[in-house]
């Protein structure tokens, strides 16, 4: 399955790239099913990510671990002037998900705003499909203003 999320920022690009933190990873992460950050390195290849995610319908804990895999920066493309990006991946994965691949891009737009672009491709068990897809659908709907609010107030 794929997500594509879109989000104009009013900031510069530059900003935006230095506010991508784990101050604004905080702030993004669904408040429900409660998370928790064991790991965080950063953005750049090879970093990792650990959470630790409460599943209250199975009343355990399951570990999620993504690895920065992919991180560069585009100048002076054909289509819009900057972009920055990373991509991470699901190394250990809750059991609601078989593969999880995320690229995250700051595009610099010609008005001088920004947009965070979410493009998530996962794959979920058959029976959990269509559960899994409404719970992420609606989890990174919810970060669009969350990235708006953070952006506006830098």
């Amino acid at each position: 399955m794929r997500l594509f999320f879109m989000t104009q920022v009013e900031q510069s690009y530059k900003d935006v790239v230095a506010g991508f933190s784990l101050d604004l990873f905080q702030r993004v992460l669904p408040s429900y099913p409660r998370t928790t950050i064991k790991r965080f390195d950063g953005y750049n290849e090879g970093d990792e990510v650990h959470i630790e995610i409460h599943i209250p319908i199975l009343n355990r804990t399951e570990l999620w671990i993504s690895r920065i895999i992919q991180q560069g920066e585009i100048h002076g493309h054909d289509i819009y002037a900057d972009e920055w990006y990373f991509i991470d991946e699901g190394v250990e994965l809750p059991s609601f998900l078989i593969s999880w691949w995320h690229l995250h891009r700051i595009v610099q737009s010609e008005s001088g705003s920004t947009f965070i672009i979410d493009e998530i491709e996962y794959r979920a068990p058959w029976y959990m499909q269509p559960f899994v897809h409404v719970v992420l659908s609606s989890q990174f709907a919810a970060r669009q203003p969350i990235y708006r609010e953070y952006f506006r107030q830098r």
